[in-house]
């Protein structure tokens, strides 16, 4: 399974002095440390090297290698970088038997195809301090890994607020739902109120929307109670509601907004829990959070596999559209709505 990509860090007074440093700094570009894994970094060439999109999958089984090195690729060509780096992370072989040469060889062949070339293709075992990387073609490169905690790219991120977590399952953990008695008390108080709210207008929906989005600013997580949980749940079922929830990705709420729909995909019963999670995985996507968007779209579908916002974000995932192309698309909307007057208080 192909991790979609992390968005492009920012270079100001960023300088990558070797690739040791380049490896240090791969948990701070997907999420986490990878375990087992083929990482795929690339570059745009301008005046200067810029880091692109980050893109990571599994180690796959060598009869599945040529469909996951196409997927991989595939993502990845959509973000037009100019060279690649990829990264294998995983086993215990060493010069000249390296592990995974023949997934290497395909990521080059289909980069290639394509016009990107491969300016290094590395191998680690683990993205931990003063482990050894080596060179596919030359074992004359060598070096080791620089502190990952101390990396230019964790400073970078840290300085810019990004979470990062110890593995992949501590960010799973991150979506874990509440404990399953509180949950369930949610969905009987939803069933109860199930057809109450039929009635109620959708600009009122949205000002409860709007209100605990407001109370989630500032730091730490949102308290709210089962029965705030349960009129957010509802609120959100409207689909005028939901799509209007989409624009606060534009505004200097969105943090506040995220911190919302994390807090209400952990609250809320299936399959409710599809349109906080859905939100979540547009939030995580369009500011480069790939891991995340991808584990909150799990989420959301597996609440409602029918959920169609959530449909529509898998698929330009999967095609590998960017973030940035994404964030144009919405921002398109959102002028058009405004330029016709289109509001939750008309519709």
């Amino acid at each position: 399974m192909t991790s979609p990509p992390a968005s492009p860090s920012p270079t100001i007074g960023l300088h990558l002095e070797d690739l040791g440093e380049l490896v240090a700094g791969i948990p701070s570009m997907i999420g986490f440390p990878p375990v087992d894994s083929l990482v795929l970094i690339t570059f745009h060439v301008t005046d200067r090297l810029q880091l692109g999109a980050t893109v990571r999958m599994d180690l796959p089984e060598p009869r599945h290698g040529p469909d996951m090195v196409g997927q991989l690729c595939l993502a990845t060509v959509a973000h037009e970088p100019d060279v690649a780096i990829p990264v294998v992370v995983g086993g215990s072989a060493g010069p000249p038997d390296l592990p995974h040469r023949r997934l290497i060889e395909l990521v080059e062949r289909e980069l290639g195809a394509v016009g990107i070339p491969i300016v290094h293709a590395l191998w680690v075992p683990a993205v931990e301090f003063g482990e050894t990387w080596w060179c596919y073609e030359d074992e004359e490169c060598t070096g080791q890994v620089r502190d990952p905690a101390s990396s230019a790219l964790a400073a970078l991120h840290t300085f810019a607020g990004v979470v990062r977590y110890g593995s992949r399952a501590e960010m799973a953990q991150h979506l874990a739902p509440d404990r399953e008695d509180r949950v369930a008390h949610r969905a009987q108080l939803l069933a109860t109120r199930a057809g109450g709210v039929a009635g109620v207008a959708a600009a009122e929906k949205w000002a409860a929307v709007r209100e605990a989005v407001d109370d989630s600013a500032g730091e730490g997580s949102p308290e709210l109670d089962d029965e705030r949980v349960v009129l957010l749940a509802e609120a959100l079922g409207d689909p005028l509601v939901r799509d209007n929830c989409l624009p606060l990705l534009l505004t200097e709420q969105a943090e506040a907004a995220e911190r919302l729909w994390t807090v209400l995909t952990r609250a809320v019963p299936a399959p409710e829990r599809a349109e906080p999670a859905s939100l979540l995985a547009m939030h995580a996507y369009l500011r480069g959070e790939g891991v995340l968007a991808n584990m909150a779209l799990e989420v959301a579908l597996g609440a409602n596999p029918d959920h169609q916002l959530a449909l529509l974000l898998r698929e330009s995932i999967d095609r590998g559209t960017p973030p940035g192309r994404l964030r144009d698309m919405l921002e398109e909307s959102v002028a058009w709505a405004e330029q016709v007057n289109v509001d939750v208080e008309d519709r």
